[in-house]
Protein backbone atom coordinates (compact mmCIF):
# COMPACT_ATOMS: atom_id res chain seq x y z
CA UNK A 1 0.00 0.00 0.00
CA UNK A 2 1.25 3.43 -0.90
CA UNK A 3 2.14 5.82 1.93
CA UNK A 4 -0.59 8.42 2.46
CA UNK A 5 0.75 11.99 2.43
CA UNK A 6 -0.95 15.07 3.83
CA UNK A 7 -0.29 17.67 1.15
CA UNK A 8 -1.37 20.55 3.37
CA UNK A 9 1.49 19.91 5.82
CA UNK A 10 4.24 19.91 3.20
CA UNK A 11 6.44 22.94 2.49
CA UNK A 12 6.63 24.42 -0.99
CA UNK A 13 8.56 22.46 -3.62
CA UNK A 14 8.20 19.18 -1.69
CA UNK A 15 7.92 16.24 -4.14
CA UNK A 16 4.82 14.12 -3.50
CA UNK A 17 3.18 11.20 -5.28
CA UNK A 18 -0.25 12.48 -6.32
CA UNK A 19 -1.33 9.26 -8.04
CA UNK A 20 0.50 5.99 -8.78
CA UNK A 21 3.54 6.96 -10.83
CA UNK A 22 2.79 10.71 -10.73
CA UNK A 23 5.16 12.77 -8.58
CA UNK A 24 4.68 16.51 -8.43
CA UNK A 25 5.77 19.39 -6.22
CA UNK A 26 3.59 21.26 -3.78
CA UNK A 27 3.27 24.81 -5.10
CA UNK A 28 1.68 27.93 -3.67
CA UNK A 29 -0.31 30.67 -5.41
CA UNK A 30 2.65 32.53 -6.94
CA UNK A 31 4.13 29.35 -8.37
CA UNK A 32 0.74 28.36 -9.73
CA UNK A 33 0.40 31.68 -11.54
CA UNK A 34 3.85 31.12 -13.04
CA UNK A 35 2.52 28.00 -14.75
CA UNK A 36 0.66 30.33 -17.13
CA UNK A 37 3.39 30.19 -19.76
CA UNK A 38 3.49 26.40 -19.77
CA UNK A 39 1.54 24.53 -22.45
CA UNK A 40 0.71 20.85 -22.79
CA UNK A 41 3.49 18.82 -24.33
CA UNK A 42 0.94 17.37 -26.73
CA UNK A 43 -1.95 19.85 -27.00
CA UNK A 44 -5.23 18.63 -28.42
CA UNK A 45 -6.15 21.75 -30.36
CA UNK A 46 -4.50 24.68 -32.06
CA UNK A 47 -4.06 27.77 -29.90
CA UNK A 48 -3.83 25.93 -26.57
CA UNK A 49 -0.50 27.49 -25.67
CA UNK A 50 -1.68 30.98 -26.56
CA UNK A 51 -4.78 30.64 -24.41
CA UNK A 52 -2.94 29.32 -21.35
CA UNK A 53 -2.15 32.76 -19.94
CA UNK A 54 -3.49 32.03 -16.50
CA UNK A 55 -5.69 35.14 -16.41
CA UNK A 56 -9.01 33.29 -16.26
CA UNK A 57 -7.58 30.96 -13.65
CA UNK A 58 -6.30 33.84 -11.55
CA UNK A 59 -9.70 35.52 -11.72
CA UNK A 60 -11.29 32.29 -10.57
CA UNK A 61 -8.92 32.07 -7.59
CA UNK A 62 -9.51 35.70 -6.63
CA UNK A 63 -13.25 35.10 -6.48
CA UNK A 64 -13.47 31.47 -5.43
CA UNK A 65 -10.93 31.28 -2.60
CA UNK A 66 -12.61 33.77 -0.22
CA UNK A 67 -16.08 32.46 -1.16
CA UNK A 68 -15.01 28.85 -0.57
CA UNK A 69 -13.40 29.64 2.78
CA UNK A 70 -16.56 31.40 3.92
CA UNK A 71 -18.78 28.51 2.85
CA UNK A 72 -16.50 26.03 4.65
CA UNK A 73 -16.91 27.77 8.00
CA UNK A 74 -18.60 25.65 10.72
CA UNK A 75 -22.34 26.04 10.45
CA UNK A 76 -22.17 27.38 6.88
CA UNK A 77 -20.99 24.26 5.04
CA UNK A 78 -23.55 22.44 2.94
CA UNK A 79 -21.85 20.23 0.39
CA UNK A 80 -24.15 20.71 -2.59
CA UNK A 81 -24.36 24.45 -1.99
CA UNK A 82 -20.58 24.63 -1.75
CA UNK A 83 -19.96 22.65 -4.94
CA UNK A 84 -22.47 24.63 -6.97
CA UNK A 85 -20.94 27.90 -5.77
CA UNK A 86 -17.45 26.79 -6.84
CA UNK A 87 -18.82 25.38 -10.10
CA UNK A 88 -20.56 28.62 -11.00
CA UNK A 89 -17.21 30.43 -10.84
CA UNK A 90 -15.24 27.62 -12.50
CA UNK A 91 -17.55 27.62 -15.51
CA UNK A 92 -15.97 30.91 -16.65
CA UNK A 93 -12.50 29.33 -16.94
CA UNK A 94 -11.48 28.76 -20.56
CA UNK A 95 -8.02 27.39 -19.81
CA UNK A 96 -5.62 26.92 -16.92
CA UNK A 97 -1.89 26.94 -16.18
CA UNK A 98 -0.68 23.41 -16.96
CA UNK A 99 1.98 21.49 -15.02
CA UNK A 100 4.03 18.58 -16.34
CA UNK A 101 1.74 15.72 -17.37
CA UNK A 102 2.73 12.11 -16.77
CA UNK A 103 1.08 8.72 -17.38
CA UNK A 104 -1.74 8.43 -14.88
CA UNK A 105 -1.76 4.74 -14.03
CA UNK A 106 -5.58 4.99 -14.22
CA UNK A 107 -5.87 3.96 -17.84
CA UNK A 108 -3.75 3.54 -20.96
CA UNK A 109 -3.00 6.82 -22.77
CA UNK A 110 -4.25 8.98 -19.90
CA UNK A 111 -2.12 11.63 -18.18
CA UNK A 112 -2.20 13.51 -14.89
CA UNK A 113 -0.46 16.47 -13.31
CA UNK A 114 -1.00 18.36 -10.07
CA UNK A 115 -0.79 21.94 -8.88
CA UNK A 116 -1.71 23.46 -5.57
CA UNK A 117 -3.66 26.67 -5.26
CA UNK A 118 -4.36 28.57 -2.07
CA UNK A 119 -6.32 26.60 0.47
CA UNK A 120 -8.83 25.06 0.18
CA UNK A 121 -8.11 23.88 -3.38
CA UNK A 122 -5.92 21.14 -4.80
CA UNK A 123 -6.07 20.85 -8.59
CA UNK A 124 -5.61 17.68 -10.64
CA UNK A 125 -5.04 18.23 -14.38
CA UNK A 126 -5.97 15.35 -16.67
CA UNK A 127 -5.59 14.63 -20.37
CA UNK A 128 -6.92 11.67 -22.34
CA UNK A 129 -5.98 10.43 -25.79
CA UNK A 130 -8.84 9.55 -28.20
CA UNK A 131 -10.86 6.58 -27.01
CA UNK A 132 -8.94 6.18 -23.76
CA UNK A 133 -10.55 5.56 -20.37
CA UNK A 134 -9.98 6.61 -16.78
CA UNK A 135 -11.11 3.79 -14.54
CA UNK A 136 -14.18 4.31 -12.40
CA UNK A 137 -13.02 5.26 -8.92
CA UNK A 138 -14.42 6.55 -5.64
CA UNK A 139 -13.67 9.95 -4.12
CA UNK A 140 -13.43 9.26 -0.40
CA UNK A 141 -11.81 12.34 1.14
CA UNK A 142 -12.26 15.28 -1.25
CA UNK A 143 -15.26 16.54 -3.16
CA UNK A 144 -14.63 17.60 -6.75
CA UNK A 145 -15.67 20.11 -9.37
CA UNK A 146 -14.60 18.62 -12.73
CA UNK A 147 -14.31 21.11 -15.58
CA UNK A 148 -13.95 20.14 -19.24
CA UNK A 149 -11.42 22.23 -21.18
CA UNK A 150 -10.86 20.49 -24.52
CA UNK A 151 -12.42 17.68 -26.52
CA UNK A 152 -15.18 15.47 -25.18
CA UNK A 153 -15.46 12.77 -22.55
CA UNK A 154 -18.35 10.64 -21.38
CA UNK A 155 -18.52 10.74 -17.58
CA UNK A 156 -20.62 8.35 -15.53
CA UNK A 157 -21.20 8.80 -11.80
CA UNK A 158 -22.27 6.10 -9.35
CA UNK A 159 -23.11 5.65 -5.68
CA UNK A 160 -23.48 2.51 -3.57
CA UNK A 161 -26.96 1.43 -2.55
CA UNK A 162 -27.31 1.60 1.20
CA UNK A 163 -24.38 2.41 3.45
CA UNK A 164 -21.05 3.19 1.80
CA UNK A 165 -18.38 0.57 2.37
CA UNK A 166 -15.12 1.10 0.47
CA UNK A 167 -13.76 -2.18 1.87
CA UNK A 168 -16.74 -4.34 0.92
CA UNK A 169 -15.88 -7.79 -0.39
CA UNK A 170 -17.69 -9.53 -3.21
CA UNK A 171 -20.49 -8.07 -5.29
CA UNK A 172 -22.76 -5.21 -4.31
CA UNK A 173 -25.13 -2.86 -6.10
CA UNK A 174 -24.62 0.69 -7.27
CA UNK A 175 -26.83 3.29 -8.88
CA UNK A 176 -25.71 5.33 -11.88
CA UNK A 177 -26.57 8.89 -10.87
CA UNK A 178 -25.30 10.65 -13.98
CA UNK A 179 -24.36 9.81 -17.58
CA UNK A 180 -22.92 13.00 -19.06
CA UNK A 181 -21.10 14.25 -22.13
CA UNK A 182 -18.42 16.57 -20.73
CA UNK A 183 -17.55 19.33 -23.20
CA UNK A 184 -15.41 22.48 -22.81
CA UNK A 185 -16.97 24.68 -20.16
CA UNK A 186 -19.20 21.89 -18.84
CA UNK A 187 -19.11 20.76 -15.20
CA UNK A 188 -19.37 17.39 -13.46
CA UNK A 189 -19.77 17.41 -9.67
CA UNK A 190 -18.53 14.71 -7.29
CA UNK A 191 -19.88 15.19 -3.76
CA UNK A 192 -18.78 12.90 -0.94
CA UNK A 193 -22.37 12.14 0.03
CA UNK A 194 -23.84 11.02 -3.31
CA UNK A 195 -22.61 10.27 -6.83
CA UNK A 196 -19.09 10.01 -5.38
CA UNK A 197 -17.68 7.56 -7.95
CA UNK A 198 -16.96 8.45 -11.56
CA UNK A 199 -15.16 7.20 -14.65
CA UNK A 200 -14.27 8.78 -18.00
CA UNK A 201 -14.24 7.67 -21.63
CA UNK A 202 -12.64 10.08 -24.12
CA UNK A 203 -14.25 10.88 -27.47
CA UNK A 204 -12.62 10.73 -30.92
CA UNK A 205 -10.60 13.94 -30.33
CA UNK A 206 -9.52 13.08 -26.80
CA UNK A 207 -10.25 15.28 -23.81
CA UNK A 208 -8.60 17.52 -21.24
CA UNK A 209 -9.83 19.10 -18.03
CA UNK A 210 -9.23 19.69 -14.34
CA UNK A 211 -10.54 18.39 -11.03
CA UNK A 212 -10.80 21.15 -8.41
CA UNK A 213 -10.72 19.22 -5.14
CA UNK A 214 -11.55 20.32 -1.61
CA UNK A 215 -10.38 17.91 1.05
CA UNK A 216 -13.01 17.19 3.70
CA UNK A 217 -11.99 13.84 5.22
CA UNK A 218 -8.90 11.81 6.00
CA UNK A 219 -7.02 10.68 2.93
CA UNK A 220 -7.03 6.99 1.99
CA UNK A 221 -6.04 4.85 -0.97
CA UNK A 222 -8.36 5.26 -3.97
CA UNK A 223 -10.85 2.39 -4.45
CA UNK A 224 -11.51 1.38 -8.07
CA UNK A 225 -14.88 0.06 -9.20
CA UNK A 226 -15.73 -2.70 -11.67
CA UNK A 227 -19.30 -2.19 -12.95
CA UNK A 228 -21.32 -4.73 -14.93
CA UNK A 229 -22.15 -3.66 -18.49
CA UNK A 230 -25.89 -4.38 -18.19
CA UNK A 231 -28.08 -3.06 -15.36
CA UNK A 232 -30.07 -5.38 -13.12
CA UNK A 233 -32.78 -2.69 -13.03
CA UNK A 234 -32.73 -0.46 -16.10
CA UNK A 235 -35.45 1.91 -14.90
CA UNK A 236 -33.61 2.60 -11.63
CA UNK A 237 -30.16 2.42 -13.32
CA UNK A 238 -28.91 -0.14 -10.80
CA UNK A 239 -25.86 -2.29 -11.59
CA UNK A 240 -23.89 -5.09 -10.00
CA UNK A 241 -20.38 -3.96 -9.05
CA UNK A 242 -17.30 -4.86 -7.02
CA UNK A 243 -14.08 -3.22 -5.90
CA UNK A 244 -11.01 -4.08 -7.94
CA UNK A 245 -7.25 -3.43 -7.80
Amino acid sequence: MREQIDLECLPAATPVELEPGVTVERRGFLSLAAFGAVALARPLGAGSAARATGSAWERFLEEAVPAARELLEPGAYREDRYLHAVASLASAIDDVPVPDMRPSGQGENTFLGGSYGPDPFVVLHWRMEPGSRIRTHAHTYGNVVTLGLEGMARVRNYEMLGERDFDAEGTFRVRMTQDQVLLPGRINLVPLEHGYMHGFEAGPEGARGIDITTRRKERRETPYLDVAEKPVDEAERIYEASWTD
